[in-house]
């Protein structure tokens, strides 16, 4: 390890080929578990493709696999003419006052969709896990969408909810259109449950080339990465967001509820 500001920091070679595990998730909870010890530090410089490529014997698209789920959560960055590094300390903020960011956005006389692009059912990960205080055995409802206002698309969500608070949880239960796209009315409505705060997680990240295409702008451009977690009145971790919004959209309703 060199200390200096460009550092690299290297990792232990010791990935469990034989496990079901994917390669690349192996590898990105190899980087993440260096910054959560404080050996990757923010601003620190990880190594390149192709010195992790060969650190763990893997090939490149495994490694840019790893990178790019890191990259999505807000943990590493992407710059130019530096190269991938870690993400500097976060904007963290409870909020208060909660209001349906749909329904405000109806009330500006705007128009707002949601359009669904996938909805399934899926065991929680580690990550997942520590924010909602799930078990490892634990399901939840997974949903991505596009948020679209005045029919231009804004952002770029996925959505979490465990199924032991949620039962029978099914795509069903959402439209794209009005009030009922909102999935905190929704799920008040249908489950009686009330929500009484969020917590915010907040940074600035360049888009991916997924993302980037449904929301019809260039690949790498700045955009706010969101994450929520709220909770029940019982202070209950229900729901966890993650997204990706055009700043100029984010910045007027930051405070505002999904």
């Amino acid at each position: 390890m060199v200390d200096d500001n460009n550092r690299y920091l290297e990792y232990e070679r010791d990935l469990n080929k034989n496990s079901p595990i994917p390669l690349y998730y192996q590898i990105a909870q190899h980087i993440r578990s260096q910054i959560e010890s404080g050996e990757l530090k923010p601003g620190d410089k990880i190594l390149t493709e192709h010195q992790l490529q060969e650190k763990y014997g893997v090939s490149r698209a495994t490694v840019r696999r790893a990178i790019s789920d890191l990259v999505y959560e807000g943990i590493l960055e992407r710059r130019r003419a530096k190269g991938t590094v870690v993400s500097l300390p976060k904007l963290e903020e409870t909020l208060n006052g909660l209001g349906s960011f749909t329904n405000d956005i109806l009330k500006r006389k705007m128009t707002i969709e949601s359009k669904i692009l996938d909805f399934f059912i899926m065991p929680v990960s580690k990550t997942i896990a520590q924010y909602l205080q799930l078990g490892q055995n634990e399901k939840l409802a997974a949903m991505k969408r596009v948020r679209i206002v005045d029919g231009k698309p804004v952002g770029v969500e996925n959505w979490y909810a465990p199924l032991k608070l949620f039962p029978g949880l099914n795509l069903s239960l959402f439209k794209e259109k009005g009030i009922e796209q909102s999935t905190y009315y929704m799920l008040q409505k249908e489950y009686g449950v009330q929500f009484s705060r969020s917590i915010d997680t907040i940074s600035a990240v360049a888009l991916e080339d997924e993302d980037a295409k449904l929301l019809k702008v260039d690949k790498g451009m700045p955009v706010m990465l969101r994450t929520r977690i709220s909770y029940t009145s019982n202070n209950i971790p229900a729901i966890y967001v993650r997204g990706r919004y055009i700043i100029k959209l984010i910045i007027n309703f930051e405070t505002k509820q999904s």
